[in-house]
């Protein structure tokens, strides 16, 4: 039956002229501990900051579910993994890892079955070693499906973690600009009430940002917030999380292009692949961070700091398509690439299941070559804009200043004492040469 569905479905896809070529999704980890230790931070809460939960390993799993009916169910991807198929990567932290592998675990939950071999031959080779009860003939217990996750050290990751020296100050460098002063001026009465509630002494708005991550982080976990934490003041800063985020990480647009440059980069390489037919990648999986949502968000002109500021000042909105909600726990950007009989091939992109415009023509499907046009204008030179030294390229060393000062003073001086013993060595001659020429008369 399920084979019929699948057969009329692809049929309707058929008929209908368009077919789903590629995916490739971005989504935030699932929930973890706090990140920053600012509120009931014992010890316990110290050796395990930012780690993944069992909440965000559920979050995920069922998150893994809805992409298993989205592309498996109806026949895009095959049921089981298929490593020709599907790509996976992974930032590298715990957080991340264990949230692709949760996810995978809802979309891919049968694993494969040994062949029927001697026992013996599925055995490590030790004598006290046997068959695990009630395994039967799965690879692994409960048939549990293993799919690889690839990372790359921090330092080399320009698409999930988006390394980048330029901006490698935690974002000292967006809190000294007129943007930030306007804004944190304007939400003084904001810093003061939640002062007065909770009896703290913060004095700027990415403050109120990183508490809120605090008391989010409590909620989703089943941990305790501050009993005076009233639901309003939980309310405003919900709304204003966002806007303190954008404030310290990704303040303009020249940041936000900078920093998605790779991975758009990646995507549309990835598009390029399937639709030449070089590439049999048809899902690729970036697990990555809410930086890496609202830098691409951002790009996308599907928010910015200022339609944030209209929004939570109560200013009229210049743009209804702006995001203003904070991307928590597993919050994803899907792009698919669809291809048309009639009008060749074209993307679609769902925000969190929703499919929004990135085409500013407030239409939820946008030509292929459009799309990689607004792709192509964000991209950046990310190794030269960011400073990263690039081992293939000849270092061009440059001599400091006072370097340079220093060797001219000690070669003057070399000259100098070079030319007074000349002086003196002629000088000396001389009066050698006189006293023999009167010694002579």
């Amino acid at each position: 039956m399920l084979k019929l569905l699948l057969i009329l479905i692809q049929l309707l896809q058929l008929c209908f002229g368009d077919e789903l070529l590629a995916v490739q999704i971005m989504w935030r980890h699932g929930a973890r501990n706090p990140y920053f230790c600012n509120w009931g931070c014992n010890d316990k809460i110290k050796q395990s900051l930012s780690e993944l939960t069992p909440v965000g390993m559920r979050q995920h799993y069922v998150l893994g579910q809805w992409l298993k009916k989205q592309y498996i169910d109806t026949g895009f991807l095959e049921p089981y993994f298929n490593e020709n198929q599907i790509y996976i990567e992974s930032s590298n932290t715990n957080r991340t890892i264990m949230s692709a592998y949760s996810n995978l675990q809802g979309m891919y939950p049968l694993g494969p079955i040994v062949p029927e071999i001697s026992s013996d031959l599925l055995l490590p080779p030790m004598i006290d070693v046997k068959t695990p009860d009630g395994i039967s003939n799965y690879a692994l217990p409960n048939r549990i499906q293993v799919i690889p996750i690839h990372s790359i050290q921090e330092e080399l990751d320009y698409v999930m973690y988006m390394y980048c020296p330029k901006f490698w100050d935690n974002g000292a460098h967006n809190l000294h600009t007129d943007v930030y002063y306007d804004i944190n001026n304007r939400s003084q009465e904001l810093i003061n009430q939640f002062n007065i509630q909770l009896k703290q002494n913060l004095t700027n708005i990415v403050e109120l940002y990183e508490w809120r991550d605090t008391f989010i982080s409590n909620i989703y976990n089943g941990g305790d917030n501050p009993q005076n934490l009233t639901k309003d003041m939980m309310e405003q800063l919900d709304k204003i999380a966002g806007l303190g985020f954008l404030l310290k990480y990704t303040q303009d647009y020249y940041q936000a292009s900078l920093l998605t440059s790779e991975f758009f980069k990646n995507v549309l390489n990835g598009f390029d692949d399937i639709l030449n037919g070089t590439s049999k990648i048809k899902y690729h999986a970036y697990s990555a961070h809410d930086s890496s949502i609202y830098a691409s968000l951002y790009a996308l002109n599907l928010t910015n700091v200022e339609c944030y500021n209209q929004s939570y000042f109560g200013k009229i909105e210049s743009n209804n398509t702006c995001i203003t909600t904070y991307p928590d726990y597993t919050a994803n950007l899907i792009y698919e690439l669809y291809n048309s009989s009639t009008l060749g091939p074209y993307v679609k992109i769902m925000y969190n299941g929703t499919y929004v415009n990135i085409c500013q023509d407030k239409a939820l499907t946008c030509q292929y070559s459009h799309f990689k046009s607004i792709l192509k204008g964000i991209q950046k030179d990310y190794i030269k804009e960011c400073q990263i030294y690039d081992p293939s390229k000849p270092i061009d060393y440059q001599t400091p200043w006072w370097a340079i000062l220093f060797f001219v003073l000690v070669l003057g001086c070399c000259i100098c004492s070079i030319s007074m013993i000349v002086i003196i060595h002629q000088k000396k001659q001389r009066f050698i040469t006189l006293n023999d020429d009167q010694y002579r008369v």
